[in-house]
């Protein structure tokens, strides 16, 4: 078995992946985060490795057996959390999370000071804002002048993971590369980044690629303790995973230049997969290194996706699952009898307050339930084209690769080929994640490269190719149907 750490912001999973690529156990656990000030989110640092302990306690209760089976650990991760240990590798701080916004005082230092020549260049980074790592890390120089100065390492999330488990301070090049600080090039932290913002060289991680074996846990410093309390063998293997988008990408076969992948769930993120660094992208488009030399995982995201679908059933009288909306969506032509979703509509702060001409444009009395699920469906389509001409241009792939909640409906998969002219094709894994994650380990512990695991553990479904006249009609409204895509580190698909 491969034990797989999803670190998500929500929700903990804790996958167990067989010798075949299936999914043979599969754990969530909410991380018991804290709000001590309003505004903030932290995780205690102690308390992470106890959730892991139990949801590994979890998945041997389901799979009973499965733990001693496991041969390799690896994770997918969120990034920009972080915490601050000292010089014998206490924590200074709990768990700082990504969506934390102490640091919004200071955001437009933090800006200023990241605006170094070529930066974006460097870093793959369009721009920076408050919930980046950097920006809280000067929140703490100036609000917590004692703990900085005992600071002897910087760990993210899934750097902390990793050196529960090793005893090894190393970071994910991927996840790195996502808090503006990594030259995603080289491979190494930018030192003139670095000294614009106070930070010592020393106490950050070292940078490796994703898919980086470290060796069996009985020849790590961290093995015991915090090791015994998940119960692994000591010749289990830890293998360095990645950011949960790659993962993700990775999971749905997105493993050669030219891939392109999809995800819709809270939010709507597009990756692409490709062998040079593109130094003309479109704003909002994301670069960092992939799991091998000479290549880069581009990617966009944007708000407009499957939330907006749960934020409208919930404000239907009575509930209905996903699979009958998908029906009544799947009766309504094209267009949705004119209806649109109004764009700047900030409905994840306000999703309590708003109504539903908040959110629709144009909506008028004879509009069904179909015409608003549909509305929902094809403006989600329509960002999605927008991300894949942002991490394309003209040059569209000739399938794109769907994971998410969104890929289980087939009405939703068909409007998103119909409005891209594009086939577009689901995973059979629910969890492309965790698959993901786990084809790295099983390729470094078995000496193959990712993209012959990926060819053998991704099962792709029927791609649905897009009907010719219903294309047409998508690209005549076109315009009336332009979103864009935002640039947010970290978030529910980060």
């Amino acid at each position: 078995m491969i034990l797989v750490c999803d670190l998500g912001t929500s929700y903990f999973k804790l996958a167990m992946v067989d010798p075949s690529g299936q999914l043979a156990g599969l754990c969530r656990i909410r991380p018991p985060v804290r709000q001590p000030e309003p505004g903030w989110m932290e995780l205690d640092a102690r308390a992470f490795v106890e959730v892991l302990a139990d949801g590994v306690a979890q998945l041997e209760a389901e799979v009973p057996g499965s733990v001693s089976a496991v041969t390799a650990v690896t994770f997918a991760t969120q990034t920009n959390s972080f915490v601050l240990l000292d010089e014998g590798g206490r924590p200074l701080t709990p768990i700082v999370l990504w969506p934390d916004e102490r640091a919004a005082a200071f955001e437009q230092e933090y800006r200023g000071r990241c605006l170094l020549p070529a930066a974006a260049l460097t870093t793959g980074i369009p721009a920076v804002t408050r919930q980046y790592m950097a920006a809280k890390l000067l929140w703490l120089q100036r609000e917590s002048p004692h703990t900085w100065e005992k600071t002897a390492k910087i760990c993210l999330i899934s750097d902390y993971l990793t050196l529960v488990l090793t005893g090894r301070h190393v970071t994910e090049a991927g996840a790195a590369g996502l808090t503006g600080l990594l030259d995603v090039h080289r491979c190494r932290w930018s030192a003139e980044l670095l000294a614009s913002l106070g930070i010592r060289p020393d106490c950050m991680p070292t940078p490796v690629r994703a898919g980086t074996e470290l060796g069996p846990l009985d020849r790590c410093e961290g093995f015991g303790g915090p090791t015994g309390r998940l119960r692994l063998s000591p010749s289990c293997r830890f293998v360095v995973g990645c950011l949960d988008q790659y993962a993700g990408a990775i999971g749905a076969g997105n493993t050669s230049a030219g891939c392109v992948s999809e995800t819709t769930g809270t939010v709507l993120a597009s990756v692409r997969c490709a062998d040079r660094f593109d130094s003309s992208v479109r704003p909002g488009t994301f670069q960092g290194p992939a799991f091998a030399d000479g290549l880069y995982y581009r990617m966009a995201f944007g708000e407009i996706a499957a939330n907006y679908l749960e934020w409208y059933r919930q404000q239907l009288p009575q509930a209905i699952d996903f699979e009958r909306l998908a029906e009544m969506a799947d009766r309504m032509e094209p267009g949705a009898g004119g209806l649109r979703l109004k764009s700047g509509v900030a409905l994840t702060a306000n999703r309590e307050t708003l109504k539903l001409e908040d959110v629709f444009e144009g909506l008028r009395a004879d509009h069904t339930e179909g015409h608003m699920v549909r509305c929902i469906m094809e403006a989600v389509a329509f960002a999605l084209g927008e991300q894949i001409r942002a991490l394309c241009g003209d040059d569209l792939p000739t399938e794109i690769r769907s994971a998410g909640g969104g890929a289980r409906s087939a009405v939703w998969l068909q409007i998103k080929a119909d409005v891209l002219g594009v086939p577009v094709a689901a995973t059979e894994c629910a969890e492309p994640t965790c698959l993901g994650a786990a084809i790295l380990a099983e390729a470094a512990c078995e000496g193959k490269s990712v993209g012959e695991v990926a060819q053998d553990w991704v099962r792709v479904k029927s791609p649905h190719l897009p009907r010719l006249e219903h294309h047409r009609r998508y690209q005549a409204m076109r315009e009336d149907w332009t979103y864009g895509s935002s640039g947010r580190a970290g978030g529910a698909a980060i």
